[in-house]
């Protein structure tokens, strides 16, 4: 079999590529009309193939966004997606080349991660992903769920029909800021191929929007899915959810556990310390239904990102990261209050660049990796100390598919 080319792609071939990763998910290839806003989802010069007598048999590609982080910056990132290959090219090493070269390409763009949710688990860990925001998914019972009398009951929820959303949300999402470490950017390449189209599309959904004293903060987007149970009760489904602050969570659990006809609210992404069953009278009538992980990190540039993130008080900690794949991006760090820097002291900790991405946004502790022999650990007490540098006041979240 004639080996393939791997290089960046042109034009005129985003279009076979997207039929290549959405096949190789077992879905159709796109219909014109879908094309029209799919198209979106490609900018020059971040779409990489793997092409075979002029066509393409594999991909990736990568979308602009920003990252935050503790402290609040906003590192630039790329988002991976529209990733596959034909089955009849698969296990002969040609994803790994593409992976290559779509790291080249996002480090020669400036960005410092990837940021992805893989379709497989096993796959991206070998290249140095690492899952860095988990979310949880709740089921509330409607019967049971009641809210305490202290929870804010601040501003007010208004619904918006979706041709309005198209103009609103994003202005929005972008307002709300970088509330939590984990949040990213949503481009308004991600809008049209993620929002618009279901718009276009004549999904069915409602849009929920928060109001405080300063204006709108926050948002729910649901939809009403037949559960199967006898009578007109339904199940909502809750896809999206962000809000700036504690009033604007409240105001939107409060209009969602308060629509009539309806046995259970179903949301897929909520942080993992929002504490919904303590706005209920009945603790028990909110069950988490699965915690998952969510933003899978590719470090790129470990120095950079190191750097850019800030860190609790704590005695230092001398950090060596190892990463097999992108051997240029290993390196030794001294870790403290006052920052990152490379250095040539001994090593108490040791991990894989993958390791690190899970303990950066500090959703998982170096102590928790250390019992299950993720890390090195040449001095036992920096364990310790590197949980309390890396801590986060609160848990970090992303909220959104990539």
């Amino acid at each position: 079999m004639r080996k393939a080319e791997i290089r960046r792609l042109e034009v005129a071939e985003y279009r076979a590529a997207y039929d290549v990763a959405r096949v190789s998910q077992h879905n159709p290839p796109v219909s014109t009309s879908e094309w029209d806003l799919a198209r979106h989802v490609y900018e020059p010069g971040l779409a990489v193939g793997a092409i075979v007598d002029g066509a393409v048999v594999g991909t990736v590609n990568l979308l602009p966004s920003q990252l935050t982080v503790p402290g609040g910056a906003s590192l630039p990132m790329a988002a991976s997606t529209g990733s596959g290959v034909h089955t009849d090219y698969t296990r002969q090493g040609l994803f790994n080349r593409l992976k290559q070269a779509q790291f080249d390409t996002a480090a020669e763009h400036g960005y410092l991660l990837i940021g992805n949710t893989p379709a497989q688990a096993t796959l991206y860990g070998r290249f140095g992903h690492g899952v860095s925001t988990q979310s949880r998914a709740l089921r509330i019972r409607k019967h049971e769920a009641r809210l305490r009398s202290e929870v804010p009951a601040e501003g007010t929820v208004r619904l918006i029909d979706p041709e309005s959303s198209l103009e609103l949300l994003p202005k929005l999402y972008e307002q709300l800021g970088p509330y939590r470490p984990g949040v990213i950017a949503r481009s308004a390449h991600w809008w049209k191929v993620y929002w618009e189209r279901a718009v276009r599309a004549g999904q069915h959904f409602r849009i929920a929007v928060h109001s405080g004293a300063a204006g709108d903060d926050g948002f729910a987007v649901y939809a009403a899915k037949d559960n199967g149970s006898p009578g007109p009760n339904v199940t909502l489904l809750v896809t999206d959810f962000h809000a700036a602050g504690p009033a604007a969570t409240a105001g939107l659990w409060r209009h969602l556990l308060s629509i009539d006809l309806v046995d259970e609210v179903c949301v897929r992404t909520r942080p993992t310390d929002e504490l919904v069953e303590a706005m209920l009278v009945d603790w028990r009538g909110c069950r988490t239904h699965s915690i998952d992980d969510e933003l899978w990190l590719r470090l790129l540039d470990v120095p950079a990102v190191l750097a850019a993130r800030t860190y609790c008080d704590a005695k230092p900690v001398v950090l060596e990261v190892v990463d097999a794949f992108r051997p240029a991006n290993s390196g030794r760090f001294r870790i403290s209050p006052e920052g990152a820097v490379p250095t040539s002291e001994t090593a108490q900790l040791t991990v894989d660049v993958d390791v690190l991405a899970m303990a950066y946004l500090g959703t998982t502790k170096f102590s928790t990796l250390a019992g299950i022999g993720r890390v090195e650990v040449a001095e036992p007490a920096a364990l310790a100390h590197a949980d309390r540098l890396f801590a986060t006041d609160v848990a970090s979240f992303c909220g959104t598919p990539v």
